[in-house]
């Protein structure tokens, strides 16, 4: 046992409330240690004269009032912000926890782009702001090349020479 260890079990030593292993660490410690056995001695005296001053007598509602002071004394001090986080704490977190979560699930909602089942896939999908099932504005669906079906079709390039020049700021290619 060391120094520090000693100084935090004095109390239970000197009332005996140490079990057996630690008591017999504790007095090997102080027979070795003259800093620890002054100051146990020092603390058995300053106890054992504490017990010879007169008892003081106090008003019988004496604890009432000290602890209506001290709840008025947190009362001035609590800000009404901490006394109603405090109360409610809980269903503060609950609901930050479900504004989190519902705001995650939108933003995955509408990042996330399932292909439609057909047999023929493009090699992306084409993603945007329009009303018309597509994702796609009207004007751009008008100007945009069909895809490809066949490896034919494929391999020919676009002639239509319909180049919309905000096209690739409006469409969003997710590749598959």
């Amino acid at each position: 046992m060391d120094c520090y260890s000693f100084e935090k079990i004095i109390s239970d030593y000197i009332e005996s409330n140490l079990n057996v292993k630690e008591r017999q660490e504790a007095n090997e410690h102080i027979a070795h240690c003259k800093r620890c056995r002054e100051k146990l001695a020092d603390m058995i005296n300053i106890l054992s004269a504490m017990k010879t001053l007169p008892c003081c007598q106090t008003r019988s509602d004496f604890e009432s009032r000290l602890m209506a002071r001290v709840d008025r004394y947190r009362q001035q001090k609590e800000h009404p912000f901490v006394h109603i986080l405090h109360h409610y704490s809980r269903a503060i977190s609950a609901a930050a926890a479900v504004l989190l979560i519902a705001a995650t699930s939108l933003f995955v909602y509408t990042s996330v782009s399932v292909p439609a089942e057909s047999a023929t896939l493009p090699a992306a999908e084409f993603r945007g702001a329009g009303g018309n099932g597509s994702g796609l504005p009207a004007a751009v669906l008008n100007s945009a090349p069909s895809f490809a079906n066949t490896k034919a079709e494929a391999s020919q390039p676009d002639t239509s020479g319909a180049e919309n020049p905000d096209y690739q700021r409006r469409i969003k290619m997710v590749n598959e």
